[in-house]
C-alpha cells in the first residue's frame, strides 16, 4: 500500500489500520472520516471508510445470536462475502486494510468456538476445536491451530482430518518432514475424512489439481492422493509400524481384495485404498527386513491391478 505524500492522510490511515487490528471498527470509521476532509477523492481512504462501515454494521449484530458458536459461525459467513463480494467493489485493493481486518475477524471467530467449547459436553467438543483450529489456520495462527488439533488428538488419536490439518500447519511453519508424516497416516486411516480443499498444502493441491484435471472426483478422488503421493516421492517419510498395526493392515487388505472382487461397483474407492496399503505392507517388510519374496508377491498384486501405477513405483 503506498500512502499519499501528506502526513495526516499517513498518520489518519496508519490509525484506521491499528483500528481495524484491534476490531474496534468504530474508531476506524472516525479515522477514515478525519483522513477524508484531507482528500476526499483518495482510493484507500474510501475503501477504509468503506470497509469500517461495512464491519461496523456486521459486528453489532453479533450482540443478537444467541450463542458463540452462531457468532463465530456469522464472522465466518460475513468474512467470505466481504472476500467474495464486497470487496470487488472497493476503490482500491486496500491488501494492508483487508490483511488487518482478516486478523481481527478470524481471531475473534475462533475465539467464540473456543468459549463454546466450555459450554458443550465432550462428544461436541471436538468438532468445535476443529472449527477454532481451521479458523486460526485460515488466518496464519499456526501454534493457536497446533493448540487445539492437539486438544482433539488427545481424545481421537485417529481423527484423520485432525492429522491431516496439523500436517498443514507444520508444512506451512517449514517442517515438511512431520507434515509429510501426518499426511501420510491421515490419508491412510480416512482418505474421505480430510478436507482437501480446506488444505493450503502445496504438496496435496498439486496432486489433488493433477487428478481433478484427469477426471477424479470426490472420496474416490482422495483415495487416489496418498497413491500418486507415494509414487511422486512425496510420501516419503514413515514410521514403523507396531505388531498389532501390522495384522490390522493385513487384515484390511485382505477385506479390500474380497470386497473388490465381490462389489466391483466399489472398484474407484477400493482400489486406490487397496493400493496404498499394500504400499504401506511394503514398507513394513523393508523396516523389518523380511524376505524380499514377500515383496515380490505384493508388487505382483500391484500390478495385476494396476500396471500403470506399477510401473510408476518401480521406476
Amino acid at each position: 500500500m503506498k500512502f499519499d505524500a501528506v502526513p495526516s492522510i499517513d498518520h489518519a490511515l496508519e490509525s484506521t489500520l491499528d483500528a481495524f487490528r484491534a476490531g474496534d471498527f468504530s474508531r476506524a470509521e472516525s479515522q477514515a472520516e478525519e483522513a477524508l476532509t484531507v482528500d476526499f477523492e483518495h482510493p484507500e481512504v474510501q475503501s477504509a471508510l468503506k470497509c469500517a462501515v461495512f464491519w461496523k454494521d456486521r459486528t453489532a449484530r453479533l450482540d443478537t445470536l444467541g450463542t458463540p458458536e452462531e457468532r463465530g459461525d456469522f464472522l465466518l459467513k460475513e468474512w467470505n462475502g466481504f472476500l467474495h463480494r464486497f470487496r470487488v467493489h472497493l476503490d482500491s485493493p486496500f491488501e494492508l486494510g483487508v490483511t488487518a481486518i482478516q486478523g481481527a475477524i478470524l481471531d475473534a471467530a475462533a475465539g467464540y468456538f473456543l468459549e463454546q467449547v466450555d459450554l458443550e459436553d465432550e462428544s461436541r467438543r471436538p468438532e468445535l476445536l476443529a472449527k477454532a483450529a481451521k479458523t486460526y489456520k485460515a488466518n496464519g495462527s499456526f501454534d493457536r491451530a497446533l493448540g487445539c488439533l492437539e486438544k482433539i488428538l488427545q481424545v481421537r488419536p485417529d481423527d484423520a482430518a485432525a492429522l491431516a490439518d496439523m500436517a498443514d500447519c507444520f508444512e506451512a511453519v517449514g517442517d515438511t518432514e512431520k507434515a509429510r508424516l501426518l499426511f501420510r497416516e491421515a490419508f491412510y486411516l480416512n482418505a474421505p475424512a480430510v478436507d482437501v480443499d480446506g488444505l493450503r498444502s502445496p504438496l496435496i493441491r498439486d496432486v489433488a489439481a493433477q487428478l481433478a484435471a484427469e477426471g477424479f472426483a470426490g472420496a474416490e478422488l482422495k483415495e487416489w492422493i496418498p497413491v500418486h503421493a507415494v509414487v511422486k516421492g512425496i510420501f516419503t517419510v514413515k514410521r514403523d509400524l507396531k505388531t498389532l498395526e501390522v495384522g490390522q493392515l493385513k487384515q484390511s487388505i485382505n477385506a479390500l481384495k474380497s470386497e473388490l472382487h465381490d462389489h466391483d461397483e466399489n472398484r474407484p474407492t477400493v482400489l486406490p485404498k487397496l493400493l496404498n496399503r499394500y504400499f504401506w505392507l511394503i514398507d513394513h517388510f523393508f523396516s523389518a527386513k523380511e524376505e524380499r519374496s514377500k515383496v515380490e508377491d505384493i508388487l505382483l498384486n500391484i500390478k495385476l491391478l494396476d500396471e500403470r501405477i506399477y510401473e510408476l513405483y518401480t521406476h
